[in-house]
């Protein structure tokens, strides 16, 4: 199914530079842009992934701290096994299987969490970069910007555009334009 994208992209790619170089004189100014390194280099990724990273790191507090409460019961449980009556033994257990479905469900909950807050500040981050394209397209009069280079197997390193526009991010981040904040959804 990849494959079989990855020859459709090819084969529409060139209809649109053979298209575009019939109906012109002039030929067909292509560029592209390298998207993961706009999420991973752009101050708006940094500052994403440092978002994340705390998230990350505030979910694995809690689940360290309902891990230890998991351990703690079960500590009890085994030293005062001998003690305690059937009905107390059974509530400890149910307790104990009770903490362990909630520890599991938190893990779940808090990779899907993380994993939704990641796909949300990625999609803002290339919804400010269209702007930046279209507008570099437009300037630069080009015919064609592509978004995956590597569905073409090669494209020359000169018609790589993603420098500039991460300058462009980056000014404007810095001058306030765009910014990611901790509740922000685009």
């Amino acid at each position: 199914m990849i494959h079989h994208r990855a020859v459709m992209a090819q084969i529409i790619v060139a209809a649109l530079l053979v298209g575009c170089s019939c109906t012109s004189d002039a030929s067909a100014k292509v560029g592209y842009i390298d998207l993961k390194r706009l999420v991973r280099d752009s101050s708006m990724g940094k500052e994403a992934r440092k978002q994340i990273q705390a998230l990350s790191q505030e979910k694995e507090k809690a689940a360290f701290e309902k891990l230890q409460k998991i351990k703690q019961l079960k500590s009890e449980l085994d030293e005062q096994n001998a003690l305690l009556t059937e009905n107390k033994k059974r509530d400890k257990l149910q307790q104990l299987q009770n903490l362990n479905k909630d520890y599991k469900r938190f893990i779940a909950d808090s990779k899907e969490e993380i994993a939704q807050k990641d796909r949300d500040l990625v999609a803002l981050i290339l919804k400010n970069a269209e702007q930046i394209i279209k507008t570099i397209a437009k300037k630069g009069r080009y015919t064609l910007i592509l978004k995956d280079p590597n569905v073409l197997g090669y494209l020359d390193p000169e018609v790589d555009i993603t420098n500039n526009v991460l300058k462009r991010m980056d000014a404007q981040m810095k001058n306030g334009h765009f910014k990611i904040s901790k509740s922000e959804k685009p």
